[in-house]
């Protein structure tokens, strides 16, 4: 008998012991790990509980206008629909199969309806009825956005417009892009196109900026009382460093020229003598104030700008060329409009804003996301000097093909050159109107050739409808 109590007893632990093992695990999994296991792509269950969210609707900013909606089939099934897909730079994609992107992946949850009314979450579960997301309000003008797609075409480039005052992002195009509404079907070969299509250019392509990084420059040297506005320079057409050639791409129209009119008829020579001035720590310095080197806090996917490394500033040609927007600096399209934004801001970059609440369907708004600061680039006094010497650029200089009739702006082109047989980038960055600034744009057409001529006149027209009566 005592040889079966002790079996017995065995029996009873090694089953205590399994229980304890299987309870355990159960918690492990079901509690500490579920988060992770319910987010997996091949967690069936997740996927079949997605397939039948009704996902919020994205809607423009006047809050009437359907940008993405989602539709249930017979089966109870979503459906996405994407009514502008020129706008999937922003918008994104859901897809089951592939990540989610753009505001379809960082608003996930509020769309999904898994964050939230809790009330809604509980009634969905309890009558059974499918689970109904949550909406987003846009900062995105759709009748902008559609004239910016327009006129950049089918030309690579990026064009953002936004609202210095709130930071709200009014235009934001991509080209070329996709469209959202066949992704599945297409995702392997959008991801092979040499066209690099699923790039986002306006907040993820990185550029030489040529001379529109003038503005950075022109900063840093007025912050730093290295030059005064009013200061007068020479411009013989050739400036050599280390003998190294730096040379205008246009020759201004006199030799001698004051800091703002420098940066009206766009002297390199002018500006690769500032560089050394300021020096490698101050041009550092004054960057990273911009921003460079920090992703900007945006919804989308993004990249840093970046000035290059240490050792290219080190160089007296590297700082010289840096100087003027060449060298090895690297700029995304929607930091430059951010850069000149924060110029007409006092001196303070503002947030960049692509959602403006989050509501139910019913339209009770769950959360307000209020305008914000990024950071303070600069003090006020510079930013107003600056401010005044785009405006005298945009008046006198290379900038009026920028400017439409009858409305003052502030701008700059930019030809930023790559060397070899490649066509220049085309850059133009704009602030309108110049005395209350309500809007800025910044336009990049890759390989587009002389900014002048190619970014500006598509900055103008947006200008023009933008500020129309």
């Amino acid at each position: 008998m005592s040889g079966a109590r002790e079996a017995f007893r065995h029996v009873a632990l090694l089953l205590t012991a399994g229980f304890l093992a299987v309870a355990v695990g159960a918690g492990y999994w079901g509690v500490v790990r579920a988060g992770e296991l319910n987010a997996r792509g091949d967690n069936a269950r997740r996927v079949e509980r997605e397939r039948r969210v009704w996902r919020g609707t994205m809607w423009a900013r006047d809050g009437t206008t359907a940008l993405v909606e989602s539709s249930l089939d017979e089966q109870g099934f979503a459906r996405r629909q994407y009514r502008y897909p020129l706008l999937a730079p922003v918008t994104g994609v859901w897809s089951l199969r592939y990540a989610n992107t753009g505001l379809e992946a960082t608003y996930d949850p509020w769309l999904a309806g898994r964050r939230g009314d809790p009330l809604d979450q509980v009634l969905d579960t309890l009558l059974h009825r499918p689970v109904r997301g949550y909406d987003l309000v846009l900062t995105v003008d759709p009748k902008l956005q559609a004239a910016a797609d327009a006129l950049l075409g089918d030309r690579a480039g990026a064009i953002v417009v936004l609202d210095p005052r709130t930071g709200d992002i009014l235009a934001l195009a991509s080209h070329p892009t996709y469209d959202p509404n066949t992704f599945d079907e297409q995702a392997e070969e959008l991801q092979r196109s040499p066209a690099h299509v699923l790039l986002n250019r306006a907040t993820q392509g990185l550029y030489t900026p040529g001379s529109v990084f003038k503005i950075v420059t022109l900063a840093g040297v007025l912050e730093h009382r290295k030059a005064r506005l009013d200061d007068v320079f020479e411009d013989t057409g050739l400036f050599v460093v280390n003998g190294f050639p730096v040379r205008d791409f246009q020759p201004p129209p006199q030799p001698r020229l004051d800091l703002a009119r420098a940066l009206a008829y766009s002297s390199n020579v002018i500006f690769a003598q500032l560089g050394l001035e300021l020096g490698p720590d101050l041009m550092r310095q004054t960057a990273q104030a911009f921003g460079f080197g920090e992703v900007p806090p945006v919804d989308l996917e993004a990249e840093a700008s970046s000035l290059g490394p240490d050792e290219f500033l080190l160089d007296q040609v590297g700082l010289a060329n840096t100087a003027y927007g060449q060298g090895r600096v690297q700029v995304t399209p929607l930091h430059m409009a951010l850069i000149v934004a924060g110029i007409v801001n006092d001196g303070v970059m503002p947030r960049p804003r692509l959602v403006q609440e989050i509501r139910t369907a019913e339209g009770k708004v769950l959360r307000r996301v209020a305008p914000a600061g990024w950071r303070r680039a600069t003090s006020r006094r510079t930013a107003a000097q600056v401010r005044e010497a785009l405006v005298i650029s945009a008046r006198e200089g290379y900038a009026r093909a920028g400017a439409p009739a009858g409305i003052a702006i502030g701008g700059k082109t930019g030809t930023a050159q790559l060397g070899g047989t490649q066509s220049p980038h085309a850059w133009f960055v704009a602030f309108a109107p110049a005395d209350e600034p309500r809007l800025v744009v910044a336009v990049i057409v890759e390989n587009g050739g002389i900014g002048g001529l190619v970014a500006a006149p598509i900055a103008r027209q947006l200008i023009q409808q933008a500020l129309a009566p």
